[in-house]
């Protein structure tokens, strides 16, 4: 894997929090992916193209007030980037504080992400990547 994989994924998670969206639909090839898994209404599914995943983090912004995202560690898995994470936001309806951890599965060829998969359980994320946890 390209050294700068890591750095793009760390880069793409930092323009999250700013809520420099443009900035993070940048990093993904005109051929990307993503698929979310998970419990979230609204949020699981597959999002094909820029645009689509454009809309995916608009609706992350749209649902919580000041969405950020913690990266406690970016692990090189081969070709791919585990990201082990904390999301944390106030839902904009209930006011209320939240927050969960996320893995988040990069695929990054020439600096830019491919592919992207969320998981909600730390070892399908590990087992996804080929890591032993």
């Amino acid at each position: 894997m390209s050294p700068n994989a890591l750095e793009v994924v760390r880069r793409a998670y930092e323009a999250f929090n700013r809520g420099d969206l443009d900035s993070v639909v940048e990093y993904a090839t005109p051929d990307f992916e993503y698929v979310a898994t998970g419990t979230i209404p609204g949020a699981a599914g597959t999002y094909r193209g820029p645009e689509e995943y454009r809309r995916f983090l608009d609706w992350w912004w749209g649902e919580f007030d000041d969405p950020d995202i913690e990266v406690h560690e970016l692990i090189d898995a081969d070709n791919q980037v585990l990201a082990c994470l904390t999301f944390r936001g106030r839902g904009k309806q209930s006011g209320v504080q939240t927050s969960w951890n996320i893995w988040q599965l990069w695929t990054v060829r020439d600096d830019k992400v491919v592919r992207g998969r969320g998981f909600t359980n730390k070892n399908e994320a590990l087992e996804a990547a080929g890591v032993r946890g």
